[in-house]
């Protein structure tokens, strides 16, 4: 019976946690929403993820590495030629076959960004792979943030690491089905009790 009140604890610590370093992401010191130059709410894209913090920046807990595949593939995004790239990075770098507007969906970045949701197709999962540079035996919970009518969930919503299993993969559901046209902003966050790790995501619904 112990061992349900401590893990009932430390859920309930982790949703407070969570929720309240999010409305601090979307608030001004004056406890007021942020406002963009039109003095209309500020989204993701107008406001950034937030500022960083130096201390805990040293203490990250997971991080998310990215490769100089991923970053050839940014290239290859913006409208840089196979040719092009392999020239710049002298490498035999080959265009992945997937349609270019997922790429950008794919670099193993802290957010994501998904430039078209069709709600009539079937969801769209987006793949991330973090790093544990915390404690070595520790255990992550996800909490999600998203907008109404964004159907997003987390697969496995707990992550757990040990001294010889430090790089764990997850992924990202995301059903438009119901929801608003446009850009849907949210956040999926793992916690540890101690570590807070937001991963953003700006996903445009058609």
């Amino acid at each position: 019976m112990t061992w349900l009140v401590r893990n009932l604890d430390f859920t309930r610590e982790i949703q407070e946690e969570v929720d309240k370093k999010f409305k601090a992401s979307i608030y001004d010191n004056t406890g007021k929403p942020l406002q963009n130059s039109s003095h209309h709410f500020a989204n993701p894209h107008e406001v950034g993820v937030g500022e960083i913090n130096p201390h805990k920046a040293l203490n990250p807990g997971l991080v998310f590495e990215t490769t100089t595949e991923d970053y050839l593939q940014f290239l290859l995004y913006y409208g840089y030629s196979e040719k092009s790239i392999r020239s710049m990075s002298k490498t035999n770098f080959n265009c992945p076959r997937i349609n270019v507007d997922r790429l950008i969906s794919n670099i193993n970045y802290s957010s994501i960004s998904i430039s078209n949701l069709d709600r009539h197709k079937p969801a769209q999962t987006i793949k991330r792979t973090v790093t544990n540079v915390g404690c070595p035996n520790a255990t992550y919970i996800s909490r999600v943030h998203a907008p109404v009518g964004l159907e997003v969930k987390v697969f496995p919503n707990k992550i757990a690491f040990i001294e010889t299993l430090t790089r764990v993969s997850f992924k990202v559901l995301f059903d438009g089905k119901e929801a608003s046209n446009g850009y849907n902003f949210g956040s999926v966050t793992w916690f540890d009790g101690l570590h807070s790790v937001r991963l953003s995501f700006a996903v445009n619904v058609e």
